[in-house]
């Protein structure tokens, strides 16, 4: 009547000491990086620990530790709270596995955006850098990546994350500059500006023989306004005069040339002579 009993404790000691006889072979945390941009801030880490065959381990202990607490902290429940801007290594440990995962704390501080006088004029995709100030917690200057850039109306324009406008229309839009809770937020002018006309200065331009020379012609916007595009040339004939996307030309051969210039729909012609 007792070897049944007999034999279940038997079953339970085995058990319990197959259990015990896993041990913390690896540990994963997700995030890989913890990125925090607001003092006080946090994100808690999600942790498992592996035995040797690659199972989790629900009921493994767990000890976390900051490589900075000046920069960030973390509890014994693995929540990491921003101190201030810097970077620091975040290390848990489980017996005798563990892994770490970088924390990078950037607190700005001072966030200012200067728009130009007469807002931002240019043709379609022509891009436009914010003029910015930012700094951390610590008087540091702050890197572009740190902040996010929106506006209120995309089709009017919009801002890359190198902090670059592109202008895609006409009209007023808010602009806003974001890292955390931080932000600045101003209203600008955007005119979408076209070339309308190509404006010849002269009739024959006299360019030196193997010299740079500005061609001597302006671009005038449908604003009616010069403006700076890329432009196109074609030189007929070929060989004589060699001219670059900014209207600059360079003498290969003595002799004459006609330079069609084109500027979006706006076109013109002007002859040269190298000499």
């Amino acid at each position: 009547m007792n070897a049944p009993r007999i034999g279940s404790a038997l079953l339970v000691v085995v058990l319990a000491a197959f259990a015990g006889c896993s041990k913390p072979a690896r540990i994963e945390i997700k995030p890989t990086e913890v990125v925090l941009r607001d003092a006080g801030g946090s994100r808690a880490l999600n942790v498992t620990v592996f035995d040797q065959k690659d199972r989790p381990m629900e009921k493994a202990k767990l000890t976390f530790a900051s490589s900075n607490p000046e920069v960030a902290t973390v509890d014994g429940e693995g929540k990491v709270s921003a101190v201030s801007s810097g970077e620091a290594t975040v290390t848990v440990t489980s017996g005798k596995a563990s892994a770490s995962v970088p924390v990078r704390v950037q607190i700005v501080s001072i966030l200012d955006l200067t728009l130009p006088e007469g807002g931002f004029v240019g043709p379609k995709d022509s891009l436009h850098p914010l003029s910015l100030r930012a700094m951390n917690d610590r008087g540091d200057p702050v890197d572009l990546s740190s902040l996010s850039f929106s506006t209120s109306d995309p089709a009017v324009a919009v801002v890359d994350a190198g902090g670059n406008l592109r202008i895609a229309g006409t009209g007023r839009v808010k602009i806003t500059v974001s890292s955390g809770k931080t932000a600045v937020e101003k209203e600008a002018e955007v005119v979408l500006e076209s070339p309308a006309a190509v404006k010849v200065e002269t009739g024959n331009q006299v360019i030196p023989l193997g010299e740079a020379v500005p061609l001597a012609f302006t671009v005038i916007s449908d604003q009616g306004r010069p403006m700076k595009v890329p432009v196109e040339v074609q030189a007929t004939p070929e060989g004589i005069v060699s001219v670059d996307g900014e209207g600059v030309a360079r003498g290969l051969a003595r002799g004459a040339a006609t330079l069609s210039i084109s500027a979006g729909p706006a076109r013109n012609t002007l002859k040269v002579t190298v000499r």
